[in-house]
């Protein structure tokens, strides 16, 4: 029955990945042996199609929903709307063979039954609901022929007239609006399967897409909705015409009433007098047409013969030709009457009013008036069915009846095609209603759900704009922007940190948000990386309202450079920005993973040099209230980069959120990019990430001094990359000299050359070694070739010591300057530093911020 899916009362096993079922069925268990014999086969997969029958009413709906047991119950909805009328339209076949379809409409009637009562008890939500009182009425419109198996003729009982033929017309046509309903849904079922054979790429697609619950409950209302109008459309049709009757029915009546009155006139309907011999008290046979006469047998007998010649058919005469016109019909006409006169005169005895005719073959099969029978008798009548009997009944109990065989044949073929016609009325209305309401509301409110539903489970999905469908003008329309504005504005917000945050299903209920920062985080691996704006107190503080202005155009050069290279922006820290390169969890990071470290150190070096290449930048150093605070000042940032574990969560409280990561190799990526300043140098990366670069790359690199920091009681060897200067002043000068057919570092190789780098590793490795005398010599000349700032402080540091190393010197030592000025970078002639302005004291930010 329509209605009957059981996805809701089914519990299918979701195995959670990485986990092992503990409990299995019978059914599980040969899933599991079939695996065993087939490496191929993913059990996993095969076990989530293992529906689990947990009571007897989920046992009779899965039943419900065999093949068999569909197919049985689609060839008995067929059998039901097609077959009665078609054994009407075919012949009709001998009555006694009639059996046959009684028998096939019992059937049906209790496979119709049976499956109303289960479902009741199996599904909650089917008793009483609009298919039950649809399938009920299917049901109870097979009632009149099923019965007919044990003889019980309802429709006879009801009697034999034009309302009870209608009764039975108007049944069937709500059979046929209640049960084409399943004929539809096969017709669209098998139109869909051959489409999908036509189009496998359509096959794919619709696969993939869901129905939403909104778009099937509204399908389902607008199908009710014109089940019920059409269907109350054919029965009130049927029943009001039925009322009014016929045209032809009145002129038999009339003409049957004359007929007995002029039998009563002649002394008829008194055969009990006259020795039990019905007809006229004068018995004439010698009455002619045209003859002048009284005698009111005559009159009689010629009336009769009239109301026999046009009423019995063509009594085996030439049937005649309706399309003729004019004087051929008036001949056609008298030739057709003269010839059922003869055949009338010949088979008709007035002297007894008999007739030698087989009588089951006449369409007039009885005729009794005033208790005589003067054509055949009630015998004839048992032929014929009731559909095709035709009768007049007149107040005083005189009776005619007609066999109405070839009216019924067409009936019967009316029938059928109004069948087709509902169907094919039903599938349309509800396909072109159902289109506009898939337009209008369904399709919009559907691509937002399906827009939720993505971001629920990848908050970090890519949201694409909605293309111009010409539904921007609606409430619809409106939302959906909308919402892809808050999806946007939410990826921005908690960016990948907080996508695991937003994608956990219990932290949202159907009450709301129901977030907690009271859960514990989730361990993962990472490139960390700080970036931080040199001298940005004093940038603030002259810059004031274009701060903003100043510390997104930053941002946005940072983002995108590290967004371009595998990793993801997380927090925006005033002057800094924490950047995050994921790892796998079980990554090795003792050694190239990929090239993921690579372009961790790449984005910060293309960052470096489009700052210095920034125009808007550019322009705004350049306000005279900056250059008065710090003399030849350009935008520089110092990078950190580490990688280790870290901790990835909500930090915060219910009234405000962020999502980032805890960790001690966090705070020592903070401490590297806080070191940028005192070796004066753009990039520190630690050993750790120096070991996950490519060898071609690690080359570019220069060890400039192993530490401990605050946070680490490891001692750290610490690189570094001498960012190139091309005093570019635009975006497009910067990269004018990029080769396409090279590489990065190929096109931006480090400032400093192959020889210098040399020289300055031999330095630092004496200077490891303890043999600081000898470092002294080399790093003096790296400082005399280019002012080297990671020499400088090397040699400051053995200085302090008169370059003799301590004793018990371990090749490392403690950074203890944390907060050093760093001098800012200026033109591309080289990276010497010029002394800038400290943060705090005389010549700081608030003389800057009074004038």
């Amino acid at each position: 029955m329509e209605g009957s899916k059981s996805s809701d009362s089914e519990v299918k096993k979701t195995p959670i990945k990485g986990h092992r079922k503990t409990k299995r069925s019978p059914t599980t268990k040969q899933v599991k042996d079939k695996g065993k014999e087939d490496p191929l086969f993913d059990e996993e997969k095969e076990e989530e199609k293992v529906v689990e029958l947990k009571t007897s009413k989920d046992v009779i709906l899965h039943v419900m929903e065999f093949k068999l047991y569909v197919n049985l119950m689609i060839i008995c909805t067929v059998l039901a709307l097609f077959m009665p009328d078609i054994w009407e339209a075919a012949g009709p076949p001998p009555i006694s063979w009639d059996i046959i379809l009684y028998a096939t409409m019992m059937v049906c009637l209790l496979f119709f039954m049976s499956e109303i009562v289960l479902l009741s008890w199996a599904r909650d939500d089917y008793l009483f609901s609009f298919f039950f009182w649809l399938d009920s009425a299917a049901a109870l419109s097979l009632f009149p022929e099923a019965l007919m198996v044990f003889n019980v003729d309802i429709l006879k009982l009801l009697g034999n007239n034009s309302t009870t033929l209608s009764l039975t017309r108007a049944g069937r046509a709500a059979r046929a609006g209640t049960r084409a309903v399943r004929i539809m849904t096969l017709v669209k079922s098998a139109f869909e399967k051959w489409m999908s054979r036509k189009d496998e790429n359509r096959s794919a697609k619709k696969q993939s897409q869901e129905e939403s619950a909104i778009g099937g409950k509204l399908a389902a209302g607008i199908t009710e909705k014109v089940i019920l109008v059409v269907t109350a459309m054919l029965v009130a049709n049927l029943l009001i015409s039925g009322s009014i009757g016929t045209a032809t029915e009145p002129a038999l009546e009339n003409a049957f009433t004359t007929l007995e009155e002029l039998y009563r006139d002649c002394g008829g309907g008194n055969s009990s007098l006259s020795g039990g011999v019905a007809g006229c008290r004068t018995i004439r046979t010698d009455c002619m047409d045209g003859v002048p006469t009284d005698d009111p047998t005559c009159h009689f007998n010629l009336f009769f013969r009239l109301f026999v010649i046009k009423n019995n058919g063509d009594m085996g005469c030439p049937t005649i030709n309706t399309g003729l016109t004019g004087s051929d019909l008036d001949s056609a006409t008298r030739t057709a009457l003269a010839c059922r006169l003869q055949v009338f005169q010949r088979e008709y005895n007035f002297s007894n009013y008999s007739t030698s005719a087989t009588c089951e073959t006449q369409v007039i099969r009885s005729l009794r008036i005033l208790g005589d029978w003067l054509w055949c008798g009630p015998e004839a009548e048992d032929s014929l069915r009731f559909a095709e009997l035709q009768e007049v009944i007149i107040e005083s109990g005189s009776r005619v009846a007609l066999a109405d065989i070839p009216y019924t044949r067409g009936s019967a073929v009316s029938n059928i095609l109004q069948v087709l016609f509902i169907i094919i009325l039903l599938g349309c209305s509800s396909y072109f209603f159902h289109l506009d309401a898939e337009r209008l509301v369904i399709g919009p409110i559907s691509k937002m759900a399906k827009l939720v539903d993505r971001l629920n489970k990848n908050p970090l999905a890519p949201i694409e704009e909605s293309a111009d469908t010409g539904m921007e003008e609606f409430e619809t329309g409106f939302v959906e922007r909308a919402l892809r504005k808050f999806g946007k504005l939410i990826q921005i917000a908690f960016g990948e940190a907080g996508a695991d945050v937003l994608s956990k299903d219990n932290t949202i209920s159907t009450d709301g948000i129901t977030t907690s920062t009271f859960v514990a985080g989730r361990k993962m691996q990472a490139i960390f990386g700080f970036a931080i704006v040199n001298n940005f107190n004093a940038c603030t503080e002259c810059l004031q309202e274009d701060t903003m202005l100043f510390v997104n155009t930053i941002a946005d050069i940072v983002h995108r450079a590290c967004h371009d290279n595998q990793g993801a922006p997380n927090k925006n820290i005033g002057d800094s920005f924490l950047l995050v390169w994921r790892l796998d969890d079980d990554a090795d990071i003792s050694k190239p993973v990929g090239d993921i470290a690579d372009d961790a150190v790449k984005s910060f070096i293309r960052a470096s040099m489009e700052v210095q290449a920034s125009e808007v930048l550019r322009k705004m150093t350049e306000s005279p209230k900056i250059q008065e605070a710090i003399p030849g000042y350009r935008v520089t940032l110092g990078f950190g980069l580490h990688v280790g574990w870290g901790i990835e969560g909500a930090i915060g409280s219910m009234l405000k959120i962020d999502a980032s990561y805890l960790s001690p190799n966090v705070n020592l990526a903070a401490r590297l990019e806080s070191g940028t300043h005192q070796f004066k140098v753009d990039i520190l990366l630690s050993d750790k990430v120096f070991n996950m670069l490519s060898p071609d790359v690690q080359a570019l690199h220069r060890k400039i001094d192993c530490v401990t920091m605050k946070g680490s009681q490891l001692p750290i060897t610490i690189y570094t990359y001498d960012v190139p200067y091309f005093g570019a002043t635009t975006m497009g000068e910067l990269y004018a000299h990029e080769d396409p057919d090279m590489d990065f570092w190929d096109n931006f190789p480090p400032r400093t050359s192959s020889t210098f780098r040399k020289r300055h590793a031999e330095g630092v490795r004496l200077y490891l070694e303890g043999n600081w005398s000898e470092s002294r010599k080399l790093l003096e000349m790296c400082i005399q070739e280019n002012g080297d700032g990671p020499s400088k402080v090397l040699l400051d540091v053995m200085g302090a010591k008169k370059f003799i190393a301590p004793d018990g010197w371990k090749g490392w030592r403690e950074l203890t300057s944390k907060e050093v000025v760093r001098a800012p970078r200026h033109d591309s002639d080289g990276p010497t530093p010029r002394p800038a302005r400290p943060l705090h004291g005389p010549g700081a930010g608030p003389e800057c911020a009074a004038r």
